[in-house]
Order: C-alpha cells, then sequence, then structure tokens
C-alpha cells in the first residue's frame, strides 16, 4: 500500500534550505536525517529503517531522491508539466530502491496541474474527421497496453517500455536525458522531450526548421521526410512552448501519425488517436503561421545499436535488426 502523507507536520521542511555547500558530511547527515522525518509518518517507514541501518549509502541516495522530490510537494519547484514529469520520474527511481511512495496523479489533493503537451483537444464523436483521425479503442492490444490516460510523451515512454527499452529506473533513458542536461548546465528537464528521445536513440535524425510559414512549406517539408519515413520511427513537433509527439505507422497505403491527446486539466480524457500524417502536418503549419512562431519537426528510427545499453533482454527482440519498428509487438 502506498503513504499517505501527513502535510502539516511536513511543508515546512525544504531539501536545501539548511544545507551548506562547504560541509558535505554534515550535508549527508543531514539530509538523511530530513528523510527519516519525511518518512515517518508513512508506510515505508520501517523499510527506510532497515535501508539506513544496513546500508548507510544507499540511504544516502535514497535520502537525496526523496529530499528533491519533496521540494515538488512544498511548492518549492515550481509545479509545471515538465515539472510533473520529473516529479515521477524520481518517484520511479524511489521504487527501484525499494521506497513506495505516491506519484503526481495519486494525491487526494493534486499538486500538478494535468495539461497535455500542446493542450491538443479531444477527439470526439462531434469534432473528429473520420476520414483523418481515429481513435484506438483497444486499450488491451499489444503494444499500447496500459497506455491510456497518457500524455504524448508518457505515451512515447511506454511504447519503449513495451520494446524492452528502459525508460524509466536509474539507468534509463529518461535518467540519462536528466544527466546530460544537468552535464551541460541545462535545467534538468530540458530534453525530456520527443526530440530528445530522438536524438539519444536515433541514428541521424531528421530535423527540419521552419521560420516562417509559406504557401510551399508543406511541399518542402514533405519532401524531405518523406524518405525517411518507417514504422515506428517518432516524430516530433516543437514550437513556443509547444511540443508534441508521436509514432509513424503505416496503414492504407498512407502513413498516419499514432499519438495520445486530450483536454488540459483532465487526465481521463487522454486518448490514443492514429491521424493522418499529411493532415496533422497541415495544421501544424496553419497553427505557426496563425500564431506567427516557429516550427521545429524532428523525425527519426530507433536504432539497436543506441538502445543497446537500456533493452532489457527478456522484453526485446530482433537484436540483429539496426532499426526497430516500435509497433513490431503490435
Amino acid at each position: 500500500m502506498l503513504p499517505i502523507y501527513h502535510t502539516n507536520k511536513i511543508d515546512a521542511i525544504t531539501a536545501h534550505r539548511e544545507l551548506h555547500p562547504a560541509r558535505s558530511g554534515f550535508n549527508e547527515l543531514f539530509s538523511v536525517s530530513l528523510t527519516d522525518t519525511l518518512l515517518k509518518d508513512t508506510m515505508q517507514y520501517e523499510k527506510w529503517k532497515q535501508i539506513r541501518r544496513n546500508d548507510p549509502s544507499r540511504a544516502g541516495k535514497i535520502a537525496r531522491l526523496v529530499l528533491e522530490r519533496h521540494d515538488y510537494v512544498t511548492g518549492k519547484i515550481p509545479a509545471t508539466e515538465e515539472g510533473r514529469k520529473h516529479f515521477d520520474l524520481l518517484t520511479d527511481q524511489l521504487k527501484n530502491e525499494g521506497v513506495n511512495l505516491y506519484n503526481s496523479h495519486q494525491f487526494k489533493n493534486p499538486i500538478f496541474n494535468e495539461t497535455t503537451g500542446d493542450n491538443t483537444p479531444v477527439t470526439t464523436a462531434e469534432n473528429r474527421n473520420p476520414e483523418t483521425v481515429s481513435q484506438i479503442d483497444n486499450p488491451k492490444a499489444p503494444g499500447l497496453r496500459q497506455l491510456l490516460n497518457k500524455d504524448c510523451y508518457e505515451f512515447l515512454a511506454g511504447i519503449l517500455e513495451d520494446n524492452g527499452i528502459s525508460y524509466y529506473g536509474i539507468n534509463g533513458v529518461g535518467s540519462t536525458l536528466i544527466d546530460q542536461a544537468r552535464s551541460l548546465g541545462m535545467k534538468q528537464n530540458a530534453f525530456l522531450t520527443g526530440e530528445g528521445i530522438t536524438r539519444l536513440l536515433c541514428d541521424n535524425p531528421v530535423e527540419i526548421k521552419v521560420s516562417g510559414v509559406t504557401d510551399t512549406s508543406f511541399e518542402e517539408i514533405w519532401n524531405k521526410i518523406e524518405p525517411h519515413l518507417k514504422k515506428g520511427a517518432i516524430l516530433s513537433f516543437s514550437s513556443r512552448n509547444i511540443g508534441h509527439t508521436g509514432i509513424i505507422d503505416r496503414k492504407d497505403g498512407r502513413w498516419v501519425f499514432i499519438n495520445s491527446s486530450g483536454s488540459p486539466g483532465n487526465r481521463k480524457s487522454y486518448r490514443v488517436i492514429e491521424e493522418d500524417l499529411k493532415d496533422e502536418i497541415r495544421n501544424r503549419l496553419q497553427r505557426t503561421n496563425r500564431q506567427q512562431t516557429f516550427l521545429d519537426i524532428t523525425l527519426g528510427s530507433v536504432n539497436r545499436v543506441l538502445t543497446a545499453r537500456f533493452e532489457n533482454p527478456q522484453l526485446s527482440e530482433g537484436s540483429g535488426v539496426k532499426e526497430i519498428d516500435l509497433f513490431q509487438v503490435a
């Protein structure tokens, strides 16, 4: 059973309030002591005490994760969508260490506003064009299992996991992207995007930058990406404050874009949908032109060599295949 936080006892505690960078030994002891206070009223406390007693090094690692995660609970770190992803990544890392705490969707009083990556409206019977957009209604289909009610980035992470490529966990894709950002002095969630995953796992991705939309923009984009379209490739769009990602598939002789979309603030509205790829690109260009901004497009096929360090041999298949079709299990 997951723990219940008693916020009246821990709201005043923050991860960095008392820490002094020049006293690392003291900092470690203080971090462990703070973590002891935070976990004392949870069902994880007995397990934490055993770890603290038997494995001080592991306890220090857990303490750092707990305190960084707690900064979101107290509001010290802004509760953004990217922050929510990082919060859940920290929670998953703690789970791998044997400490089970709430993820962002299990709090009775949510600490994050639930939004989609690009505020894409829910596809309904009233507003969808059956010729270009259709909802995938079989959540038990292999390759799409357990991906309902996920935003587009979580959907992509789930597809990777379904193909034996570890996204979550200390040595997963997510942690690697965070480490890369930190090493460059950037915000730790800077690479937690479809583009970030593509550049990490794909060999020579196609990257197109549209600084201004013209009458020939669609034709120019299509001519550049069509030779590189493959089933299971990752496609991402990004613009000012907007991002969206999904997977390429082939159906009835046309290319389609499989992604998860929903309404801001309503996680249950997220649905996995299939869109005609040409129409999706045209829609992105129209939005870009309307908002007078830019549009970046990234396309890449996952490379077996680049995923080797993240693969679970019990789940991944076809180790002799250079490029992975992320829908090969579907």
